[in-house]
């Protein structure tokens, strides 16, 4: 079967696209796997002595009107965080994301990302069981 030349060009342009597009999801895949991690006891434990931390519950806003970390900023996830999104936000403290996604902490290593690739340098994830493990040790929650 013979293909005109643009049929042909346009199978090829959607080729690219998906090559694009398949990069662009392993590259941030990595990205989220490095992203360091904490405990929840050495979260715990730093809030216990002052230390400064901020906080980010990135679940769905009506999850963190529910009951998150005490002092956590809700942060929900979204696929590209803007500036504004952030302004706020001290660059001079360690920040440390959470959701409840987990194995692999998806949301939250999502965030996490996304602010290292905006100039944030000391940013963690909440190791799983993150928000739940936090919630069963008794930690304190707050609506």
């Amino acid at each position: 079967m013979k293909m005109d030349t643009s049929a042909k060009g346009v199978r090829i342009a959607a080729l690219s696209v998906l090559i694009s597009v398949f990069a662009m999801v392993s590259v941030c895949a990595s990205m989220q796997n490095d992203v360091p991690r904490i405990s929840i006891q050495e979260l715990k434990k730093m809030m216990d002595n002052g230390e400064k931390v901020t906080i980010l519950d990135t679940q769905p806003k009506a999850i963190y009107k529910e009951g998150h970390i005490k002092g956590a900023i809700s942060l929900p996830w979204k696929s590209q965080i803007a500036l504004e999104d952030v302004f706020s936000l001290p660059g001079d403290v360690l920040i440390v994301t959470y959701c409840d996604c987990g194995p692999g902490e998806a949301d939250s290593s999502s965030v996490a990302s996304q602010l290292m690739q905006m100039g944030y340098d000391d940013v963690r994830v909440l190791k799983d069981p993150s928000i739940r493990g936090w919630k069963e040790a008794g930690y304190p929650m707050e609506k």
